[in-house]
């Protein structure tokens, strides 16, 4: 299990290359532990800690000025897996839950919010992977979130 770096204050100019989880609802950032998921050989970000009641966000890019996932015309959003079905939802959005896959599959649009409601009491330990679309695009489209 990653140990996740505390939320810090910190200079734009100087930022760690990463990807940030921003408790916008509580005024916090905290930096994502970077691994290479064994499951899916890909690169997976990784936040141990409690997280507050409200909204949150994927932040990364020069001086975190990008958002995961990307919203564009159709196709971006967010998949929950494990205890994501249970402790975030997204609000305006198109959401779908696969009784077979047991997934949640949030379609989003330009206003869409991803909200914690989970226990502000708890730690979590929360994965993100980060994909594109299919054809090669780098935009960051979808966002799968795995709740341990």
């Amino acid at each position: 299990m990653a140990n996740s770096k505390q939320a810090v204050n910190f200079d734009l100019l100087t930022l760690p290359k990463g990807v940030y989880l921003n408790e916008v609802s509580f005024g916090k950032v905290h930096q994502m532990d970077e691994e290479i998921s064994p499951v899916f050989n890909c690169i997976e970000y990784i936040y141990t800690g409690k997280i507050h009641f409200g909204e949150i966000q994927f932040l990364g890019g020069d001086r975190l000025a990008d958002r995961y996932p990307s919203v564009a015309e159709r196709d971006h959003g967010y998949t929950f897996e494990g205890k994501a079905n249970e402790v975030f939802e997204v609000v305006d959005a198109l959401s779908a839950y696969n009784d077979e896959e047991g997934r949640t599959f949030n379609y989003i649009k330009p206003g869409s919010r991803l909200i914690f409601k989970g226990a502000a009491n708890e730690e979590y330990e929360v994965h993100i992977r980060i994909y594109d679309n299919v054809t090669g695009v780098n935009n960051n489209r979808w966002v799968v979130i795995y709740v341990a």
